[in-house]
Order: structure tokens, then C-alpha cells, then sequence
């Protein structure tokens, strides 16, 4: 009894090794290079949409300052109200100040201004508290999901193209990623790319369908619910007909309350389940559920601990980045105070900050300058595509140790396995 409760047990069973080892396994190179290719593919999309079609209404608050930020939509849908939102439409698409954009970059922009904002409030020690930092940064999250939902509501069909197409490529860079830190993590062996990406292709039905059938099953058991909301609309007879059926809706509504929980909950341990196991979707649904079902507050206290660790790694690898840049550019700046040029600088390349890689810089004085400044906020970009690519490459890593370690919990299996084709192994022997 002594020994179940001994330090080492209790240690064994934080696993903060273990989850640390998250961050080491998201910054390999083959995960890396998967996540950036995913995340310029989705980059990609969105800006050959926007060059088709600019349809997002904006209006500069100054029409003499060309650089004063726009008012979008999107803008009047957060702090107002949908009916808003058409009468700023209707309203200001005449008006010479109006200018079209499209709904990925207002995305980008609004996404990245919440990530700023909440970013901004974690590093702000003088007003360190836990509790409204971390309601902050969910509020910012809820933030961009209405943002989300104001894009299916006023541009369904850019929407439901660009979603669907950028779901498919994650799916396939999360299938990848995933198997190779679970090879990583289990053997210590690192895959190469092109394995990888052929055991995501062969495998690419059960890592789709993982997470399309909670979703479809939401759906289904909220269109119910939705389908009676109609029906109890019908004059006279609607409203009894609700009451008769009124046990039948909260039941249906608890169902997408379970539903709904289950998947936000369970649905990080999908893609490590089929990775791990190569299971199918209906099986990796069973055992992430199962996992969660057994041991909520050991999955509770992973999750948590993995975002802490991945916030202050990405931090600390922001911070990195922006001191290179930063002794980049006053090198850069010192040079040119010695030739008396420092203003030929501010205009090809703003001064960095640490919140904000990507400036816009001011009007330059000839084609050469404009070149210049157009190619350092290419760099710049591809660096931001790097934080991002760190991200997405951190989530799905520690989800695959998350789920070596919930099924160490629940199954008592150890993490070293892992299934392994049958040719590996006689390669092996």
C-alpha cells in the first residue's frame, strides 16, 4: 500500500516528462515541414479565393488617411447584431470610402488581432492573474468561432468551399504528424516524410471519417430538435404538439449535450488512436470516448498541463525568433545611421516587435525600395508560417501523448506498443 503511494508512483503518474516531450517532438523537422506545408496549402487556398472573389464589405474611418484601419462586417456582426451587419451592407456599399475585401484576409486580421489581444494580456505581468488570463484567451476562442459562424452566415458558399477543402488538408497533416510522434514517442524512431505521408494516404478514410461521424451525429440529433422547433411553429396545433413532445426534445437535446461534450473532449485522442492502433473512425471514436469516460479528471489534467507547457514553449520560441530579428535589424539600422540612411530602412522595413512581425511599411521612394520591402515581408511571413506550423504540429504531438498516456491509464498498455507494418519488422530483424 505504501509503495502505491510512494513519490515515484505519484511522479510516474504526473508524467510531466512525458508531456514536455511534446514540444521536442513537435520540433522535428519532418513535423515541422508537414505542418508548414499544411498550413501554406490552407494559406494558399484562401488567398487565390480572395483574388476571386472580394466580397466582405469595409469602410476607412478617415478618407484622408489611407492607412487608418478598415471597419469590416464581420466587426459590426461581434459587437452588434446580425440585422446590423445587412444594414451596414446595404448602407455603405455605394460609398466612395467603401472598399470590397475578401473573407479569408478579414479572417487572418481579425484572428490575429484576437491572438494579439490575449497574447498581449498573458505577458502583461503587472496585471498577472491566472483566472483572467485564462478567461481572456477563451473569450478571444469564442471570439473567432462567432467569427466562423458570421462567415457561413453571410458568404455560405465561399465558406463551405474554403472549410471543406482546408478540413481535408488538415486531416491529412494531423494523420501525418500524428504517426510520426507516435513512432518517436513509442520507439524513438523518426519516420521519414514520404512514410509518413503514405501511411496518412493509406490510412486517410479512418482518419476522415474520426471525426466526421460525432459531428454527423450532432447534426442529426440537432436537426431533430430544429425540425420540431418547426413544427411548433404551426398556429394552434404547434404549440400542443410541442407540449406533447416536450420530454422527446429534452431528450434529444440531452443527446447533443453528450454529443457535443464528448467530441470536444474525446476528439483530441482520434488521429493518435489510428496512428497508434490503425483502427477505423468507429473504432478510434470507442476508445478516445472510452479513455475520457474512464478517467475525466487524469484527460482534464493532461490537456491542461500540455497547453501550459505548449504556451510557454511557443513563447519562448517567439521570443527567440524576435531577438534574431531584432539584432538583424539593429545591425541593419546601425549601418545605415553611419551613412546617414536610417529613414531608407523605416521605409523597406519597419522596426519588429515582439507581438508583431508582420508591419505594413510606409510609402517607398522607388521601385527598388519597394522590391526590397516587399521581400523581407516575405521572409516575415514565412516566419509567422513557422510559429504557425509549431502550433499546429505541437497539437497534434501532444495529443499523441496524451493518448499514450490515457491508455496506459485505462488499458494498462505501455506506450512502447505501437502497431508496425509487418515488412518494418522483418526490416528490423
Amino acid at each position: 500500500m505504501a509503495e502505491r503511494y510512494s513519490l515515484r508512483v505519484i511522479w510516474d503518474d504526473l508524467a510531466l516528462p512525458d508531456l514536455a516531450c511534446s514540444f521536442k517532438l513537435a520540433i522535428g523537422p519532418n513535423k515541422m515541414l508537414l505542418a508548414f506545408c499544411g498550413v501554406l496549402a490552407i494559406c494558399t487556398l484562401g488567398y487565390l479565393m480572395d483574388r476571386c472573389t472580394n466580397s466582405v464589405v469595409a469602410v476607412s474611418q478617415n478618407q484622408t488617411l489611407s492607412s487608418t484601419a478598415l471597419q469590416t462586417e464581420l466587426d459590426i456582426y461581434i459587437d452588434r447584431d446580425s440585422k446590423d451587419v445587412n444594414a451596414f451592407i446595404k448602407g455603405n456599399k455605394a460609398r466612395s470610402n467603401t472598399e470590397n475585401q475578401g473573407v479569408f484576409s478579414t479572417l487572418w486580421v481579425f484572428a490575429s488581432g484576437r491572438f494579439h489581444n490575449a497574447a498581449t494580456q498573458l505577458l502583461d505581468l503587472s496585471k498577472a492573474n491566472f483566472y483572467a488570463n485564462v478567461k481572456n484567451a477563451l473569450d478571444n476562442v469564442w471570439l473567432c468561432v462567432r467569427a466562423v459562424g458570421w462567415a457561413f452566415r453571410f458568404h455560405p458558399i465561399y465558406s463551405a468551399i474554403y472549410f471543406s477543402i482546408s478540413f481535408l488538408i488538415f486531416v491529412f497533416i494531423g494523420g501525418a504528424i500524428s504517426r510520426c510522434a507516435a513512432l518517436e514517442f513509442a520507439k524513438s524512431e523518426r519516420p521519414g516524410l514520404f512514410e509518413a505521408a503514405g501511411y496518412a494516404t493509406q490510412n486517410y478514410r479512418s482518419f476522415l471519417t474520426a471525426p466526421l461521424l460525432p459531428l454527423g451525429l450532432v447534426g442529426v440529433f440537432a436537426f431533430v430538435v430544429i425540425l420540431l422547433g418547426m413544427v411548433a411553429a404551426i398556429p394552434y396545433a404547434g404549440e400542443l404538439l410541442m407540449v406533447l413532445l416536450f420530454g422527446f426534445v429534452l431528450f434529444f437535446g440531452f443527446l447533443v449535450t453528450l454529443m457535443v461534450l464528448g467530441t470536444v473532449s474525446g476528439g483530441l485522442l482520434l488521429f493518435p488512436s489510428i496512428a497508434y492502433e490503425k483502427t477505423t473512425g468507429p473504432d478510434s471514436i470507442g476508445r478516445a470516448f472510452n479513455y475520457v469516460l474512464h478517467c475525466p479528471t487524469w484527460m482534464f489534467y493532461y490537456v491542461l498541463t500540455s497547453g501550459i507547457l505548449g504556451t510557454f514553449f511557443y513563447l519562448v520560441l517567439r521570443l527567440l525568433m524576435f531577438l534574431a530579428i531584432r539584432l538583424t535589424y539593429s545591425l541593419l539600422l546601425a549601418g545605415m545611421v553611419i551613412v546617414k540612411q536610417s529613414e531608407k530602412l523605416e521605409r523597406i522595413w519597419p522596426e519588429p516587435k515582439l507581438l508583431s512581425f508582420l508591419t505594413i511599411p510606409s510609402a517607398s521612394t522607388g521601385w527598388s525600395e519597394s522590391i526590397a520591402s516587399g521581400v523581407i515581408y516575405l521572409f516575415m511571413l514565412g516566419i509567422v508560417g513557422i510559429l504557425l506550423s509549431y502550433i499546429v504540429s505541437y497539437f497534434f504531438s501532444s495529443a499523441t501523448v496524451i493518448y499514450a498516456l490515457m491508455r496506459k491509464k485505462v488499458d494498462k498498455i505501455e506506450a512502447e506498443q505501437i502497431f508496425v507494418h509487418l515488412e518494418r519488422v522483418a526490416e528490423t530483424n
